[in-house]
């Protein structure tokens, strides 16, 4: 009865909020879509099989600067998970999809070799309908680094093979949508330098736990070369992050809502000039 109490509401949106209604019904499509996939084609009703962090990371710790805490951004365990792997390369190489404030890219040419970001330009953001704001603070944190190149271009029509190089570490973090996923996850793969290279991908999750984006998931699963790759894709415990990696770790499907670990934060905020 409750929800029959809906009903007249839902009609009465359907009249005066015609193409907002519309658009939430074709997103809902797409998330139903992208679940019965996963389902049915990879035969993982329950998304990906987790990693857990201090299994991928015995000894998690470390500093990460220009954090905003605004939107749009990874969170504080997405960073630091990106900058720890760079440490287990030498001279490591690293290349992200979808830089915009540039905090990730940041913190990881502190630890890196070489960096190269591949990213809208200021007038394909705004082509993109986006506004000023998010324009005026595009590459913000990463102008100016030494060891970071910028590629202003859309990682969807990019010609990669300009680029003449592999890496060690890619971080995927642009177009969200299930087409858009997969194209980027297809380049991504083939410029991993070898079998120890690792590839991650961002907002693998609505939230830190269970709640699964299968639009992402979809299209990386569709983007990856082979069954033998996908094996190898796990989603990252108290993150927002999947992980391509060529090793073996015990994985599960954590108990929602349970601890089993803490972490300890220290906090120093600074002004912009």
């Amino acid at each position: 009865m409750k929800n029959l109490g809906m009903l007249f509401p839902f009609l009465k949106l359907c009249f005066t909020n015609t193409g907002e209604v519309l658009k939430n019904l074709y997103n809902f499509t797409l998330v139903v879509q992208s679940k019965n996939m996963v389902s049915k084609k990879f035969g993982l009703p329950k998304g990906l099989p987790t990693i857990d962090l201090l299994d991928l990371f015995p000894h998690f710790e470390e500093t990460i600067g220009n954090y905003t805490f605004l939107e749009g951004t990874s969170r504080i365990t997405d960073i630091v998970i990106l900058k720890m792997l760079t440490r287990r390369f030498d001279k490591a190489k690293y290349l992200e999809f979808g830089t915009w404030r540039g905090e990730s890219i940041y913190n990881v040419a502190q630890v890196a070799e070489e960096c190269c970001s591949i990213s809208f330009s200021e007038n394909e953001m705004r082509d993109f309908g986006l506004d000023e704001s998010c324009v005026k603070v595009s590459r913000l944190f990463s102008k100016g680094i030494p060891n970071v190149k910028h590629i202003e271009h859309n990682s969807q029509t990019y010609d990669f093979s300009k680029l003449e190089k592999s890496f060690d570490l890619v971080f995927v973090d642009a177009d969200h949508k299930y087409e858009g996923v997969k194209k980027d996850t297809q380049s991504a793969f083939r410029l991993l330098k070898n079998e120890r290279s690792v590839l991650v991908w961002h907002d693998i999750g609505k939230g830190l736990e269970e709640l699964t984006n299968w639009e992402v998931l979809a299209g990386i699963l569709d983007g990856a070369p082979s069954d033998a790759h996908r094996k190898n894709i796990f989603r990252i415990s108290n993150s927002l992050c999947a992980i391509y990696i060529n090793e073996k770790f015990t994985t599960g499907f954590p108990e929602h809502f349970v601890p089993n670990k803490t972490f300890d934060i220290q906090i120093k905020a600074k002004k912009l000039s």
